[in-house]
């Protein structure tokens, strides 16, 4: 049983670094699905991938620098 939930581990951990910013990542996009679909504010068809993108940065400079650290350490 162990070993089974070890490969699940493994298998779900490269797809999902970092839960957090997995969870931030669908959060921007189910408050866009959901003004998109409630209010047709159209300038959030510009404003969506620049939230998205910007999380994707974030996220990659956080992994940067945890990976920096744990090579000086």
């Amino acid at each position: 049983m162990r070993f089974l939930r070890a490969a699940v581990n493994e298998v779900v951990g490269l797809f999902v670094a970092d839960w957090t910013q997995t969870g931030i990542s669908v959060a921007i996009l189910a408050l866009a699905w959901l003004v998109l679909s409630r209010f047709h504010y159209w300038p959030l068809n510009f404003i969506i991938p620049v939230l998205i993108a910007g999380q994707l940065v974030y996220a990659t400079v956080i992994e940067a620098r945890r990976r920096g650290a744990a090579k000086t350490a």
